[in-house]
């Protein structure tokens, strides 16, 4: 025990004696290219996902895929055969199509 100092013999800086300046080079370094390299960083990850996929469909281009029914019959030829027309025409803002 005796060889450990108590808290209150460390002499305590009240802020009467500044310190060390950082210089330009390193307040150009903290206040403007960190700031900048993060913001590049944040803005380059934002834009990755679009620029990693692959091209979108536009309208009049050829459609060169299958087409996919979601959640549809396992058979859905034999799904469409097998619907009956229907005769009532109701609907829209007059109940009558």
């Amino acid at each position: 025990m005796a060889t450990a100092a108590p808290a209150l013999a460390l002499k305590s800086d009240d802020g009467e004696v500044p310190g060390p300046s950082l210089g330009v080079g390193l307040t150009i370094l903290y206040y403007v290219v960190i700031p900048i390299g993060a913001f590049l960083v944040i803005g380059g990850l934002a834009l990755l996902p679009s620029a990693l996929s692959r091209p979108r469909y536009r309208p009049g281009a050829p459609w060169d895929y299958d087409p996919v029914w979601f959640s549809g019959p396992d058979d859905p030829t034999q799904a469409v055969a097998e619907v009956q027309a229907s005769t009532t025409a109701k609907g829209g803002a007059s109940a009558e199509w």
